[in-house]
């Protein structure tokens, strides 16, 4: 018998009290990412929820594929998938809304969110708690996923390996799943979460033992491999200088895991390293780095395993000892408008690879949900930046959605798990180069932007979509 429902009340972006403790400075700092408009949570421990914006049951797409440029395959087929149950735009489920596991009610849908707020490097990720916040209350406004109201609830694992695995072994006993968190220690609590079987939807995860969980989906797998076709460009565009490399990177065991993976597949093309050093979280100053970088002849400087401000304090030492490399070649983490504020004339003429299109807004007119991620993390953030942390957990906000209604009207962790494993093209409606999460499957594409007068700029492919070259180097 067919059951037709009344519109929900309007649900609350969530974030529980209990967890982990958040220091004040934090709080202000989030309450003011979280802003007036009501559309987001305060993190854990902040107050009161503020109430989501609401709507009537719409349909958006969410996670599909759009065509890449240049070279090599790309694309993938659209699947529709966000803000509706599976019987379509505006109509009742087909059958009674249940509590059909942990963190699922009739009403609602809890998922857990571990990050890293505080700690030696205060606000680390904190555009995650943007992202995810800022998608609850987007598809909330849609009527929620599959009839049901999204809520989070945010933990800060503080940059420690066993505060990790204590707030994630608490959330995952009720919430439904770990949707958009991002931790240099997610490693710690991978037994936890393997053991659990719920749904595992990581803005990124950053350790091998993490991403190889059968439950673990991320928008971008991250196992131990490195794409080469940023590398080809750069040899092709830079040949001499790929000869002497240098590079600076964190010296925890996920980031130098990543320097690394980077490191062979380049050399695998034939660069060739003249400096290499891990720095820890406190330090600040990468003056003596540039100095021994200048004596060693180095000429392309290569910067993926850094956050934005301390890619420009590197950019910035350099500039004060009047020392430019040929070339700067700087991972994801360097499109962030953070980093031009920061860094000023320092980061002009800096070249950026990515696989995620220019979501800061520059590639709003051609992908339109550039242009959406923008305006909700602007109801939810005024006045902060889009960062990479942030458009990541916006997009496994979209797997996850689009899992569920793969999942039907009653999911359970099995069921969406399931879901998960038939996903094969994703692309977050063109945020990102397609990649194949069922499968762990990174991409081969690439985008190229470069800095001038204080913006980035598209570089190649010019346009939009994605140039797709190379292969996956595996260790």
């Amino acid at each position: 018998m067919r059951v037709r429902f009344a519109a929900l009340i309007l649900g609350s972006v969530l974030v529980a009290a209990c967890g982990a403790r958040v220091s004040d400075e934090q709080v202000a700092s989030i309450r003011a990412a979280t802003g007036p408009s009501g559309a987001s949570s305060p993190v854990a421990g902040s107050g009161a929820p503020a109430p989501a914006s609401g709507g009537g049951a719409a349909t958006v797409a969410a996670g599909d594929g759009t065509a890449a440029e240049a070279a090599g395959p790309g694309g993938g087929e659209q699947v529709q998938a966000s803000g509706t149950s599976p019987a379509g735009a505006g109509d009742a489920p087909t059958e009674e809304l249940r509590a059909s596991d942990v963190g699922i009610t009739p009403t609602e849908i809890v998922v857990g969110h571990v990050t890293q707020l505080s700690g030696p490097v205060p606000g680390l990720f904190e555009g995650s708690v943007r992202g995810i916040n800022a998608y609850a209350a987007y598809i909330n406004s849609k009527g929620g996923i599959a009839g049901r109201k999204l809520r989070v609830e945010v933990r800060d694992d503080q940059f420690d390996a066993a505060q990790n695995r204590s707030v994630t072994t608490e959330l995952l006993g009720k919430t439904f799943g770990l949707i958009g968190g991002i931790s240099l220690y997610d490693d710690a609590s991978a037994a936890e979460v393997g053991k659990s079987g719920a749904p595992d939807i990581p803005a990124l995860a950053l350790n091998k033992v993490r991403a190889d969980l059968p439950n673990n989906f991320a928008p971008q797998p991250n196992a131990d491999h490195a794409a080469t076709g940023q590398f080809l460009w750069f040899q092709r565009e830079f040949p001499d200088a790929v000869k002497s490399v240098g590079s600076i990177y964190g010296d925890v065991p996920s980031a130098k895991r990543s320097h690394e993976n980077f490191r062979k597949a380049a050399e695998s093309l034939g660069y060739v390293w003249k400096y290499d050093r891990g720095y820890q979280p406190t330090e600040t100053d990468f003056t003596a780095d540039v100095i021994r970088m200048r004596q060693s002849g180095v000429k392309a400087v290569f910067l993926v395993a850094l956050d934005a401000k301390n890619i420009a304090r590197v950019l910035k030492a350099a500039a004060q000892q009047n020392w430019k490399p040929d070339v700067w070649m700087l991972g994801a983490s360097a499109y962030d408008r953070t980093l031009l504020t920061l860094a000023g004339p320092a980061a002009e003429g800096v070249h950026v690879y990515s696989i995620a299109s220019l979501y800061a807004g520059e590639d709003g007119g051609s992908v339109p949900e550039v242009k959406l991620y923008n305006e909700w993390l602007g109801r939810v953030a005024p006045g902060k930046s889009a960062d990479y942390y942030s458009v990541m957990a916006w997009a496994s906000g979209m797997l996850l959605t689009q899992a569920i209604e793969k999942a039907g009207p009653n999911p359970t962790r099995a069921s969406v798990v399931a879901a998960l494993k038939t996903i094969t093209k994703f692309t977050a409606n063109g945020l990102q180069a397609e990649t194949n999460p069922a499968d762990k499957g990174p991409s081969t594409c690439y985008l190229i932007m470069k800095v001038e007068g204080g913006r980035y700029r598209r570089v190649d492919p010019a346009g939009t979509g994605f140039r797709c070259e190379g292969t996956i180097f595996r260790r």
